[in-house]
Parts: structure tokens; C-alpha cells; sequence
């Protein structure tokens, strides 16, 4: 994770950005820079220790980085959590329990934090009960890294928590909780998924349309294909929905993508044109042909056409490679 992807996932605009007041800004500004203290800290003081300090760990290493934990003050606790994580992927017996047991009871939320990453960087599965009860933790910012960390370790254990951090007052826990349960793709989470459609945030609701895109879950594609249509939403999550809605199981989506085809808006067209370029059959070729023949837009008869012949590639053995999901990498 870099500081890039700590500074998304704290949004300060949206479509209740105007209605905020000044004191609920400065509020989210404080956590975003907060946030981001945390990392760039990390990030420097690593960067700062010398060429020795990037190789693995020796006994004396892990004995001067135990005893950093133990006594040291925030800022020496937390460069150390984060070299452990660098460093320890061949020790993880002799690093997770250290790391661990400042995550669950270190007094610094910095600390809980620089700790919860590096588990998340180690992969270390063993530690995800850990990571589970940090998405309860009292700071924010130790809950997004928690939840940031399981997007790492996916893990039906927790799913609950997960569901219950979509409800967080802060858009970093709920977008990183959408996240996490997207990659777990445990369908407990689509009705929780689909409520945060109309979730203030844009990132919040971006993240959530492609988590519902990654369950695949059927009970999706009503939700998905009416927040497609609603001209009220911003164009590009609309895009997205549209993305997401092609990856659903079942064959219904394909008639969903092709009511599609009747909308007003021209990249709504072209969008659902290029899904049934990629998911569609024959069954298809008709209603494309039959756009194509009342389509004024240029991109989207240019799209049309290579749909089509996308088709019939397929149809003949001439299989191309599918378009992945927009989904933003793992931290």
C-alpha cells in the first residue's frame, strides 16, 4: 500500500460535499492527513536505514527490533513494526507474534497500524483473527489498515465485521470494507453492497459497484442496471455499473446489457455494446444488428461492429481475450 492509495481512500468530495459543514471538512482532512503521516512516516524511515537494514533478518536484527517494540518510543515502535514487515517473510514464526501482539494491545494507534500493515504485507493468514478484531478498533485509521490487510488475506471469518464497517461514519472504513468483501466474494455482502449505491462518497460507491461486479451474484443486476439507467448518477460510475453488471452469473444480464442498447446517452450505448462484445452469443447478433442500423453515433457503430465480430470469433473457435473488470489493485 502507498500513500497514494491511503490518500483515495479518504474522499473529500461527493454529492453531499456541499451540504457539509466547514467544521465536518477540516474533520476528514485531519484523518486523511493523519492517514497519510502514518505511511509517509513508514516510508521515509525505511527508505532511511541503511542497505544492511533491506536483507533478512539476522538473531541480532530481531533481538534489537523486539526490544524497540518493547521500549522504544511511537515514532522508533512504528519504523520498527514496518521493517519487520519489509524484512520478516523469512522469519515469520519469530516476527507475527510480535506484530500481533502490538496490534491488538499496543497503546498507539500509529503503532497498531504499522503493525497491522506489515501482517498485510507478510501475508500472514495466521494473524486474521487479529486483523478481524482491529476492524473494531477505535481509531479509524487502524480499522482501514485491518480491513486493507484482508483484502490481502480474503477470509470468510470476516465477513460479519466486514458487513458491519460498511456502516462506519468515516467513507475510508466503508470503502475499504466494500473492498474486502468484494475479493472475499462471500454473497452475504450484496445486499449491504447495494445500499452503498446511494452512499454520499463517489469512491465509496465506485468500490462498491465493483465489489457487487466481483461477487457475481445475480440479485445484483436489478440495482446495477437501474443506477445504469439513472441519468442522476455521475457517468462514470454509471460506466462501471455497466462493467460490473457484465460479470453477474447467469444469463440474465445478457438481456439486461441489451435494454441497454435503447438508452439516450451514447457512452451508455457504447458501453453495454462492448459487454456483449464480451460476454454475448448469437442470440445477440439481432438486436446489435438492429442498433446498427439506427445508430447515428459513430464510436458506437465502431463498437457495434467489433462486437459483432467478436461474436462470431468466438462462435467460430477464434476465441479473443476477455476485457478484465476496472478493479483497482491490492495495496
Amino acid at each position: 500500500m502507498c500513500v497514494c492509495d491511503i490518500v483515495r481512500t479518504t474522499p473529500t468530495t461527493g454529492r453531499a460535499t456541499s451540504e457539509m459543514g466547514e467544521s465536518r471538512i477540516v474533520d476528514r482532512c485531519r484523518h486523511a492527513l493523519r492517514a497519510v503521516a502514518l505511511f509517509t512516516f513508514a516510508a521515509v524511515t525505511t527508505a532511511a536505514l541503511p542497505a544492511s537494514a533491506q536483507q533478512r533478518l539476522t538473531d541480532e536484527d530481531l533481538d534489537r527490533y523486539r526490544g524497540i517494540m518493547t521500549a522504544g518510543d511511537t515514532n522508533a515502535r512504528v519504523a520498527a513494526a514496518d521493517a519487520l514487515g519489509r524484512r520478516g517473510s523469512s522469519r515469520r514464526t519469530d516476527v507475527l507474534p510480535i506484530l500481533r501482539e502490538h496490534l491488538r494491545s499496543d497503546a498507539e494507534w500509529r503503532v497498531r497500524a504499522s503493525s497491522g500493515r506489515a501482517i498485510g504485507r507478510l501475508a500472514a493468514r495466521d494473524a486474521v483473527p487479529d486483523l478481524v478484531r482491529a476492524l473494531r478498533d477505535p481509531v479509524v485509521d487502524v480499522r482501514v489498515v485491518a480491513a486493507a490487510a484482508l483484502w490481502r488475506l480474503p477470509d470468510p471469518a470476516a465477513v460479519q465485521p466486514l458487513l458491519e464497517l460498511l456502516r462506519d461514519q468515516e467513507p475510508a472504513a466503508r470503502q475499504w470494507a466494500a473492498l474486502a468483501l468484494g475479493v472475499i466474494r462471500d454473497r452475504r455482502a450484496t445486499r449491504p453492497l447495494i445500499t452503498l449505491l446511494r452512499d454520499p462518497e463517489r469512491d465509496v460507491r465506485l468500490d462498491a459497484i465493483r465489489s457487487l461486479g466481483r461477487l457475481r451474484d445475480p440479485d445484483g443486476l436489478r440495482a446495477l442496471e437501474a443506477f445504469a439507467r439513472n441519468p442522476q448518477e455521475q457517468m462514470e460510475e454509471r460506466l462501471e455499473a455497466i462493467n460490473a453488471l457484465s460479470t453477474l452469473d447467469g444469463p440474465d444480464k445478457i438481456n439486461a446489457l441489451v435494454r441497454l442498447l435503447g438508452e439516450s446517452d451514447a457512452q451508455i450505448r457504447q458501453r453495454a455494446v462492448q459487454a456483449l462484445g464480451r460476454v454475448g452469443d448469437a442470440l445477440v447478433l439481432p438486436p446489435l444488428r438492429q442498433r446498427r442500423a439506427a445508430e447515428r453515433d459513430g464510436d458506437v457503430r465502431t463498437a457495434i461492429d467489433e462486437a459483432i465480430q467478436a461474436i462470431q470469433g468466438r462462435a467460430s473457435g477464434n476465441n479473443g481475450s476477455e476485457h478484465p473488470l476496472n478493479l483497482p489493485p491490492l495495496p
